[in-house]
């Protein structure tokens, strides 16, 4: 009897000593999926014909991560995202206004470490910092392919694309809806280095998303 009260004192503090290691266990892969805002943004104002020209744009689009977990706290990561804008900007004068519609799309990808701290509840929290790239795209809303005349004197091919590299840092938060499905939270800082843009060859852009996220492992496959 007294060996028998001793394995079970045994069991009972193994599985009391394993409670929070499983309560806190992770998944090998994560794919995330949402809707995002990104504020592109120059973060200057440049007098253009006699007006202040803003150098900032709102966009809508989706976001996506795909990550593999090494363990509990840490984990690579590939990110994608693709923002899209439409803005009617004035290329003539004030007395001679001449609108023009344009339409912007921006894609950035990115890479690197993502940091967790899992609780032993079902909020999960982690912060990445990224490398990569961004890659942009703008043109004239009524002309697909063509030449853009400024002032009579400044031409623009249509349309414009560049890629350029960029850095980001960033996080955000899941709560896990069950074991396999959690719903995600996120906020980025990410710099682009575009030097086209008017006296300054960077941009602070922020993005702000919100989605679902499903956890798997292959390990069982």
């Amino acid at each position: 009897m007294t060996r028998l009260l001793r394995a079970s004192a045994l069991a009972l503090g193994f599985l009391v000593l394993c409670a929070p290691a499983r309560s806190q266990s992770f998944h090998e892969w994560e794919a995330y999926t949402g809707f995002d805002y990104l504020n592109a943004n120059a973060g200057i104002s440049v007098p253009v014909n006699g007006q202040n020209l803003k150098l900032q744009q709102d966009s809508y689009g989706w976001h996506g991560t795909l990550a593999e977990n090494k363990t509990r706290w840490i984990g690579g990561i590939i990110d994608f995202s693709g923002d899209y804008a439409n803005r009617e900007i004035n290329i003539g004068t004030l007395s001679a206004p001449d609108n023009v519609r344009f339409n912007g799309q921006a894609y950035p990808f990115l890479f690197g470490p993502r940091f967790y701290y899992r609780s032993s509840g079902r909020l999960v929290l982690f912060g990445e910092p990224t490398i990569g790239g961004v890659h942009a795209r703008l043109n004239v809303a009524s002309a697909p392919a063509g030449t853009l005349l400024i002032d009579g004197t400044t031409t623009a091919s249509l349309p414009i694309t560049a890629t350029h590299w960029a850095y980001s840092f960033g996080g955000g938060a899941d709560y896990n809806f069950t074991q396999r499905i959690a719903f995600r939270g996120q906020a980025d800082w990410i710099r682009s280095h575009f030097p086209e843009t008017l006296f300054r060859d960077f941009q602070n852009n922020y993005r702000i998303s919100g989605g679902i996220v499903f956890k798997f492992d292959t390990k069982g496959f």
